[in-house]
């Protein structure tokens, strides 16, 4: 299988079981954390919007003549970003659920149109020199990540907060 096929299918397989994640958390609990020191599934959907919005989609663009994405150190950009959340004021989980998957749809079509040669060639991004597989990759490994997170919290939230 080409890696484009293979990124595409898991792009958007990974994609759908974000969704479906936030999907299973009850809206009145979307902006409650599950506990200290973690991000309500709102947070975590703000956060993964701003990701593709700033670095993954951008990053992509790369490979088809555009320019490195502009960002600050990680350190700026998380304390930009949480600035930005507002405690989630006038950030609806609804409305950034359909923008996450419209970005995801606009990765998911350039992944297509990208020649097979083109995942093994570096370009210069916010990480250093990388491959288009090791770009994709990351944005791959990040929505897992967060995925997980989502479901910890589903599976979880009755035993640590002690409900029956």
């Amino acid at each position: 299988m080409l890696l484009s096929q293979w990124f595409h299918q898991q792009l958007q397989t990974s994609t759908d079981g974000f969704l479906w994640a936030v999907e299973q958390i009850p809206q009145e609990r979307h902006y409650l954390p599950p506990g200290p020191d973690k991000w309500s599934v709102a947070r975590i959907v703000y956060h993964m919007l701003c990701y593709d919005q700033l670095i993954g989609l951008p990053t992509l663009y790369q490979w088809v003549g555009g320019s490195c994405p502009v960002v600050g150190s990680p350190e700026d950009d998380g304390d930009i970003e949480e600035i930005n959340w507002n405690n989630g004021e006038g950030h609806e989980v609804q409305t950034m659920n359909a923008e996450f998957k419209r970005l995801r749809a606009e990765q998911l079509a350039l992944i297509q149109q990208l020649p097979e040669q083109a995942w093994s060639e570096e370009r210069r991004a916010i990480w250093g020199s990388v491959t288009l597989q090791w770009v994709v990759t990351k944005t791959y490994q990040h929505t897992l990540e967060h995925t997980s997170e989502i479901l910890r919290s589903y599976l979880w939230w009755k035993i640590e907060h002690n409900f029956s």
